[in-house]
């Protein structure tokens, strides 16, 4: 029998885990706490590895995570199509997270002076040569991650922080996939530009 592919090694774990999603839901809908609560150990680490992405504090993270969890267990009747759950439960979380840093004037300031060492490790590695070089590429791309316009910083890091496809960025936002498609690399461009030109922010003009 020829091995499987790739690709439908992945397909096959993804609809997998929409069905595993579909009967949880039902059932947490029903009452069983217990399947909720397998929910957020399903969810709960790559919830949190976008929310580090975001927010860049270890402790606001796990509170909007904790916000998240909660508000999607109240609202969960209101989840029309339960395939949809990691999707909804992402939109949550990103909400949640635009208002805490709205509320937040400390944030700016913070990430000026430093940068959280949880969201540096979430990040992907930049492709320095030595250890210090990465730390430093690392920093800086937190910084510069930080000033993209929202919508571009939210599908970057869903990308590349979370490691989402297109499509499944597309559902959790509520836009076209290419529209995710064009928010990832203007996002990415702004940053290989920023990031590329040390020094060059007074002359560069980079917009």
């Amino acid at each position: 029998m020829p091995a499987q592919k790739a690709s439908d090694r992945e397909s096959t774990r993804g609809s997998t885990g929409v069905s595993e999603d579909v009967e949880l839901v039902r059932r947490a809908s029903a009452g069983d706490s217990g399947a909720f609560e397998a929910l957020v150990l399903r969810y709960e680490t790559p919830l949190r590895k976008l929310l580090y992405g975001y927010v860049l504090d270890w402790e606001v993270a796990e509170d909007v995570a904790q916000d998240a969890f909660l508000l999607a267990y109240r609202k969960l009747g209101n989840l029309g199509e339960a395939a949809a759950f990691k999707s909804w439960l992402y939109r949550i979380a990103i909400n949640r997270a635009h208002d805490e840093l709205r509320r937040s004037a400390r944030w700016g300031r913070r990430l000026d002076r430093n940068v959280g060492e949880e969201a540096l490790a979430e990040l992907p590695a930049a492709g320095a040569e030595s250890a210090v070089e990465s730390r430093l590429l690392r920093r800086a791309l937190v910084r510069e991650l930080a000033r993209l316009p929202k919508s571009q910083r939210t599908a970057v890091v869903l990308k590349d922080v979370v490691g989402m496809k297109y499509v499944e960025i597309a559902e959790c936002l509520g836009c076209p996939i290419g529209t995710a498609q064009i928010r990832v690399h203007r996002g990415r461009q702004k940053l290989r530009r920023r990031l590329g030109e040390p020094g060059s922010k007074a002359g560069g003009g980079t917009r």
